[in-house]
């Protein structure tokens, strides 16, 4: 990647977007002003700017001008060849002093954008801090957006890019560590109280590469809301099940917050064909079972509706296999245990563990082939119920209806807790 040099003015006025952009459920973006208007800002010699090429040009233009100047641009329409630095990613090296862009590819192009500063990227209609440092963040994301709620399971995902080797991430929730160092690039977020919060993530390599990215976050508390809101589902959508064993389902919804404060479910269960196998109707259980009797993809529609007829509709989907196959899984996930003073972190009690200390490790039975590897509990099918009796069975804790032939889920001939990391791992992906 090229070496990027910048006038003053033009490193003060980047600093200065940095600071006063507001990213929600992502990484500081700017938006981008398609109008016709004067800026403020101006390219300086030696900037660079890029463009993500979304639409697969096979070459990219950049029409750059200075607006309210006469003949003030850097070339005749269409502007200027780009480069192609790959991965879809095309750059411009400016050569002149210019306050907007369009890109194009001589017939289709982008509208009348604002040049915001040195090393920005347009992707699909926004400005985004493009990294070129050695240890590169292509993506930083939560699977789900801000505004969040307490009770909400949010999985932070990051993405990098590095010629190097032993990239490690550490996920913080306001300055608080929520993960360490972990060459695992995800973690999950259990928000516990309402709030504005700036989500980071910290990365390194064994190069001595440093880098980082932040997102905002707002939590708000679901019990005030009119509307229903989903929290969480239980087994999460992409498990397997088993054909001809029961499938339990538990759905976490709040708000509902109208007339008799109420929340009715409802369950439409449709087989691989599409067909709808149940009875569908309105009810206050927050549970319920169906059993698989094809192999192939099951649909469960889960509305949820308040008291005021107010409803929200998701969607799982669910795999049925007569012999289910093992997962791969990594087979050495570290566990961490987070300080009792992070506010974002629900404490462990002695009564339902979720992060533990590994204890010596036991040799597993030799597993049967017919049962679900991890399904621990014998519901047949792998959730998060089964990390969690894992978890509890090895922190000295009496659990009942353990099945320890499956329960070396990493395969790595010990039974321990980095089993239940493996398959939390493993939904999350599934996810």
């Amino acid at each position: 990647m090229k070496t990027l040099c910048k006038k003053s003015f033009g490193v003060f006025l980047a600093v200065l977007m940095l600071l006063s952009a507001v990213g929600v459920g992502s990484y500081s973006v700017f938006a981008a002003n398609t109008n016709t208007e004067k800026s403020g800002a101006t390219s300086a010699s030696g900037d660079t700017v890029y463009f993500q090429n979304t639409g697969n040009w096979s070459k990219v233009n950049a029409y750059m001008w200075y607006d309210g100047k006469s003949n003030a641009n850097n070339k005749a329409w269409p502007g200027e060849a780009m480069t192609d630095e790959g991965d879809g990613v095309w750059s411009y090296d400016i050569k002149g002093e210019y306050d907007h862009i369009i890109f194009n590819n001589g017939s289709s192009q982008t509208g009348n954008i604002v040049y915001p500063g040195n090393s920005m990227i347009y992707k699909d209609g926004s400005w985004e801090v493009y990294d070129t440092s050695p240890l590169r963040i292509t993506s930083f994301e939560s699977d789900t957006k801000s505004p969040a709620y307490i009770g909400s399971a949010i999985a932070l995902t990051t993405t990098t890019k590095t010629e190097t080797t032993g990239v490690q991430y550490q996920y913080s929730v306001n300055s608080q560590v929520i993960r360490s160092y972990s060459a695992d690039n995800s973690c999950v977020w259990n928000p516990v109280a309402s709030g504005d919060y700036t989500v980071r993530v910290d990365v390194k390599d064994n190069a001595g590469n440093q880098n980082f990215r932040e997102m905002s976050f707002t939590i708000k508390d679901p019990s005030q809301e009119q509307k229903p809101v989903f929290l969480s589902s239980n087994p999460l959508t992409g498990n397997q099940i088993k054909t001809g064993t029961a499938t339990n389902l538990s759905v976490n919804a709040a708000g509902g917050n109208t007339g008799t404060k109420l929340l009715f479910y409802k369950y439409v269960v449709k087989d691989p064909s599409g067909e709808q196998v149940n009875t569908a109707y309105y009810t206050l259980n927050k549970n319920y079972s169906f059993t698989a009797t094809k192999s192939g993809t099951y649909t469960v529609d889960v509305s949820v509706q308040g008291s005021d007829n107010q409803t929200i509709t998701q969607q799982l989907k669910f795999e049925s296999t007569q012999n289910p196959t093992d997962p791969t899984v990594p087979t050495d996930p570290t566990v961490t245990t987070p300080s009792k003073t992070e506010p974002t972190v629900t404490t462990p009690s002695k009564t339902d563990p979720t992060v533990t200390t590994p204890t010596t490790a036991t040799k597993p039975s030799t597993p049967d082939p017919s049962k679900i590897l991890g399904d621990v509990n014998g519901d047949g099918v792998l959730n998060v119920r089964d990390s969690s009796l894992i978890q509890k069975k090895h922190t000295g804790m009496v659990v009942n209806s353990y099945d320890e032939t499956v329960s070396d889920f990493n395969k790595d001939g010990k039974m321990n807790v980095k089993d239940a990391v493996a398959i939390q791992k493993f939904l999350a992906k599934a996810n």
